[in-house]
């Protein structure tokens, strides 16, 4: 009887992959001949910001950016990795520029847009793309786990501090950077900021990319008088960097189908050059709204998206006042 709970292990692995890989990987990326229509677009005089900039997708979305004209405010904390983007973009039509900062830092965060470079632009396209999926339990210095701090909270403090000083233009385009991971579980606030105790990297993990979506849609209404446009979107399977240290079985299976980030950003870009209308409760994939529960189960929940804005304010106010 012990083996039952690991084969029904196995077999939700083996139907979860079965069902969702010629979808979410290359398969599914070229099948709907996505690199036969390249996005086409001019950026020249748009300014954007975009978190985790220095690997995998915001690296991606940043050289998309850049080589059709953007200026871009790639914010990393890794300085000499922000120093070799700049040196790999130079020949570029655009322009990246560096932007320090420690995105599991509250303090930091909220000072970030109060930075001269920062608080006097008006941004055209602000993509929430940084993200972990943490193995094992790690708190911060203001104590927040670590993942729920930079996949979370920390977005929500950056988007609506820039809006409230009036850092996005009208017009513009807040993406956020979701997971398939989301389609495990409902809306909730039990597994945001998960103790150790009780920790399951994976379960925060999908719970934040989730809770990324009710934002989308807290936004959309909020910002809606200054023409702003916000959406979710989920890049589909990606051998980016986070995927090799944080899931390596995983990985170990799929590579040779895996998208590489530039296909993990594609539908990023076009979101960003087409501006196409909003939807309610879907997620923008491969360039078009698909369905945000794959799953019946994840529509049943009592957690509503202002009890997420409500979850997110509190913490806010815990260490900003």
């Amino acid at each position: 009887m012990a083996e039952l709970p690991a084969l029904q292990a196995l077999m939700k692995s083996v139907n979860f992959y079965g069902r969702f890989a010629p979808s979410f990987t290359r398969v599914g990326y070229i099948a709907r001949g996505l690199p036969f229509r390249p996005v086409r677009a001019d950026y020249g005089g748009q300014t954007w910001l975009i978190t985790g900039a220095t690997g995998g997708l915001g690296k991606a979305a940043t050289l998309k950016a850049v080589a059709k004209g953007a200026t871009v405010h790639a914010v990393g904390r890794n300085l000499k990795a922000l120093d070799a983007l700049v040196a790999e973009t130079a020949a570029m039509p655009g322009t990246v520029l560096p932007v320090v900062c420690d995105l599991s830092s509250m303090a930091a965060v909220s000072a970030l847009t109060r930075r001269p470079e920062i608080g006097a632009v008006q941004y055209d396209v602000l993509v929430n793309n940084v993200g972990l999926l943490m193995r094992e339990f790690e708190a911060t210095a203001e104590g927040f786990e670590t993942s729920y701090a930079t996949n979370l909270l920390g977005h929500y403090i950056l988007t609506e501090q820039l809006q409230a000083q009036g850092g996005l233009k009208p017009g513009a385009a807040i993406i956020n950077v979701v997971s398939g991971g989301l389609y495990n579980v409902p809306l909730n606030k039990s597994m945001l900021n998960i103790q150790q105790e009780k920790f399951n990297g994976f379960a925060a993990y999908a719970s934040h990319k989730r809770a990324q979506m009710a934002l989308a849609e807290h936004w959309r209404e909020a910002f809606a008088g200054k023409r702003i446009k916000t959406y979710a979107v989920h890049p589909g399977w990606a051998d980016t960097a986070g995927v090799k240290t944080s899931l390596p079985k995983f990985r170990k299976v799929l590579a040779p189908i895996l998208r590489n980030d530039a296909e993990g950003a594609d539908t990023i870009d076009w979101l960003a050059a087409t501006r196409p209308d909003e939807v309610v409760d879907q997620i923008w994939f491969d360039r078009r709204p698909r369905t945000a529960h794959a799953y019946a189960k994840t529509r049943e929940t009592r957690t509503t998206v202002a009890d997420i804005v409500a979850y997110l304010e509190r913490d806010r106010a815990k260490v900003l006042g």
